[in-house]
């Protein structure tokens, strides 16, 4: 009987502790110059405002962009990055290229809908 009590105690004190939330950073990487960047311009723009997110845009000719680029392994353009953060675990989907970024929408729109 003390085995199953612990038990149930146990139980208890784990559904206390809350989950812990996700946060996401969505981050686009892009030359101003590169044709697929420009084609897919208009598509970042409606994605902020359709799901109401904030998404970092990083030119990667200037310094800065440049530095996040390779700090995020951006080997190509056009990028989007999405980074899921749960406590310490960070998680990354890449997607590359102009058909790649459009089938993202739907991973945005369930970020979006859990906020």
């Amino acid at each position: 009987m003390h085995i199953i009590l612990s038990l149930l105690l146990g139980l208890m004190t784990l559904q206390e502790i809350p989950a812990e939330k996700e946060t996401y950073a969505i981050m686009y990487f892009y030359t101003p110059h590169c044709p697929a960047c420009q084609e897919i311009a208009p598509f970042i723009d409606y994605l902020k405002e359709e799901y109401n997110i904030p998404i970092y845009s990083y030119n990667m000719r200037n310094p800065v962009g440049y530095r996040y680029g390779v700090q995020h392994n951006a080997r190509y353009v056009p990028l989007l990055i999405i980074q899921i953060e749960r406590g310490d675990e960070k998680e990354f989907k890449r997607y590359e290229g102009v058909d790649e970024i459009k089938e993202a929408e739907s991973y945005i729109a369930d970020i979006s809908s859990s906020r």
